[in-house]
């Protein structure tokens, strides 16, 4: 017995929605990958890498005139961190790699080898409240800031980036994306940029 035309047409093939779906979630699951290789967990302690801790492409000095925001919504002349290495990151609460290094770079902030070092990290968030609400049950040692713009030496393609200033203001590592910080080898870092920071002139 012969199927009706329209039951073997519904046999043969999907319907059009079905095929549209297929597409979205390709795509998505290609997405996801990408967003993994270049962002997601890369293995070692903590589930990231270690830093490069390489220089800028260009070498640059830090804009001693930013005045980016505390959390009460006051102006911090960033130029009273001269004279000190600095450790500079900029994050956003909506970045989850930014989010995923938060808690390496405060066990780095934490070590008391890098008591000399001030560690600032700012936020590009829009609202203040937003960022204060992220840190309300953490007891982070940073001191943590937000702006709404940034100097053009701190311009990256992404986020999160960080920087290491030595004590006259010089950029001497560049980093986009995220990291396991509190590797040893960024202790040593930190530690050798401090102690030529104490012996340097101001």
């Amino acid at each position: 017995m012969n199927m009706p035309d329209d039951q073997n047409h519904s046999a043969a093939s999907e319907p059009p929605s079905s095929r549209v779906w297929l597409y979205v979630l390709s795509g998505f699951a290609a997405f996801w990958i990408l967003y993994l290789t270049f962002f997601g967990p890369k293995g070692g302690h903590g589930g990231l890498s270690a830093p490069r801790l390489q220089p800028p492409e260009t070498a640059g000095k830090a804009d001693s005139n930013w005045r980016p925001l505390d959390l009460e919504g006051k102006p911090t002349d960033f130029a009273s961190y001269r004279g000190r290495v600095v450790f500079l990151n900029i994050w956003a609460t909506w970045c989850p790699p930014c989010v995923a290094e938060l808690p390496s770079i405060a066990n780095l902030a934490s070590n008391p080898q890098l008591k000399d070092v001030a560690f600032v990290c700012v936020s590009i968030d829009e609202q203040t409240e937003t960022v204060k609400r992220f840190l309300k049950d953490k007891s982070w040692p940073m001191t943590v800031l937000r702006a709404d713009s940034l100097p053009k030496e701190f311009l990256t393609d992404g986020i999160p980036a960080t920087f290491i200033l030595d004590g006259s203001g010089n950029i001497v590592v560049a980093e986009v994306g995220s990291s396991q910080w509190d590797d040893p080898s960024t202790v040593d870092f930190l530690k050798k940029l401090a102690g030529n920071a104490t012996k340097t002139p101001k």
